[in-house]
């Protein structure tokens, strides 16, 4: 389906395609040839298989010829004006790459926000207004020259994104982002699927922030700094930040000591007013993009991002960790896939249970006082409400219902 879309690509220009197959197999090959595609591999050209993506994506690069390159994943099928919708961007020269936007079929709901409405309708936009759009690795087009200036995709990273977007930037490129969906891709359909897929991208952006640090990275500019780093907080806010808050209501129901060095009321008076002035900022800034939801998955999600962050200081540049395709149909020993989705939610079950059940165990049993009970609630409640979406989807994630048929290219309206 990826191929057969591929070849509907049309372009004003002379375009040649090519399918990198680092598994070297002889019915990709078949099929790519069948469309007419050049067919290269790694393994039947005796190259080491280095790097994941971004040494593929760098093997490709070494053997083909063109100034523009445009990138699909395999799971991505393209529409045929994609090539026409984002090369216009090209002609302002310190143009190094436009993305497109992503979009995925997913679920009834999109129960694990699969579709990052809040990324790519909020965040690229917002980086868009400073040049600094990210690449999302498939659906983009790239400058070669721009590529070459860098020394081709970046490769001391797990995947080529992100960190080909951070050089290049740094070295005075500029992107752009197309906020249109010009191809479709698969996204995970199972807690598994999500834990593989966010735990790389907290890794990655994680390596980045520990060991080549946006405040200390040489070209880059000041906005682009403060981006850069904001995406790494996010995930340490994620991981350590919310999980505290979560258990501290734990801590009192079953001591009845509080933290709180004011009077209770007063605490929830301010929370309350807090709470909801963030409520209405958030709901301006990203109205209509699901923000509660985003906020569920970023809370519910910590195990994998506190993992992610860990692992981080045990692989500086030079000590690259392992790395594993989404959707991979290979076997892969890093894979997530197969572990049972209630084992996957442990932690986020006990917090849920805990603050659902200790206020009551705490007030009959006389553990602490009512208005100490009374002020951790609200905390308890949040807590709650933010665990749930990730138990609820990993526990019962639906049936895979593509919006559309999935066989069918799409035009831009």
């Amino acid at each position: 389906m990826t191929l057969r879309a591929a070849s509907h690509i049309e372009y004003d220009g002379q375009i040649t395609r090519y399918v990198l197959d680092d598994a070297g197999r002889p019915e990709v090959e078949a099929l790519a040839l069948s469309y007419g595609f050049r067919y290269l591999s790694r393994p039947k050209s005796k190259v080491p298989n280095e790097n994941a993506k971004a040494g593929n994506l760098n093997f490709g690069l070494r053997q083909s010829q063109g100034d523009l390159i445009l990138v699909l994943d395999a799971d991505q099928l393209a529409q045929p004006n994609i090539i026409q919708s984002l090369v216009g961007y090209m002609r302002f020269e310190h143009v190094a790459f436009v993305q497109s936007k992503q979009s995925y079929l997913t679920q009834e709901g999109d129960p694990f926000y699969n579709k990052s409405q809040i990324f790519y309708e909020i965040v690229q936009l917002g980086m868009d207004n400073n040049d600094t759009a990210l690449s999302s690795g498939s659906g983009v087009l790239y400058r070669r020259e721009a590529l070459e200036s860098i020394g081709g995709f970046v490769e001391w990273n797990i995947v080529e994104d992100l960190t080909t977007s951070y050089e290049l930037h740094a070295h005075g490129w500029k992107s752009f982002y197309f906020p249109h969906a010009l191809s479709r891709g698969l996204a995970p359909t199972n807690i598994g699927g999500v834990y593989q897929q966010r735990g790389q991208w907290a890794l990655d952006t994680m390596r980045i922030f520990l060991w080549d640090n946006p405040f200390l990275k040489k070209g880059l500019r000041f906005i682009a700094r403060m981006e850069y780093s904001t995406v790494a907080l996010s995930y340490i806010c994620s991981a350590f930040i919310f999980p505290f808050f979560y258990l501290v209501p734990i801590w009192s129901y079953l001591t009845g000591n509080t933290i709180l060095s004011r009077p209770e009321i007063e605490f929830i008076i301010v929370r309350s007013i807090y709470f909801i002035i963030m409520a209405l900022a958030t709901r301006y800034l990203c109205y209509g993009q699901q923000p509660g939801k985003q906020f569920r998955m970023l809370a519910g999600l910590f195990p994998i991002y506190m993992r992610g962050i860990v692992r981080a200081f045990f692989y500086p540049k030079g000590k690259k960790p392992g790395y594993c395709p989404n959707n991979a149909t290979l076997k892969c020993s890093l894979s997530f896939r197969d572990k049972p989705p209630l084992f996957a939610v442990l932690p986020q079950i006990g917090i849920l249970i805990l603050n659902l059940v200790l206020p009551f165990v705490s007030l009959f049993a006389g553990l602490c006082e009512p208005k100490v009970i009374a002020a951790n609630v609200l905390i308890s409640a949040i807590a709650i409400w933010s665990m749930s979406q990730v138990v609820w989807s990993a526990l019962f994630p639906g049936n895979w219902e593509p919006e559309e048929d999935p066989e069918h290219v799409y035009s831009l309206d």
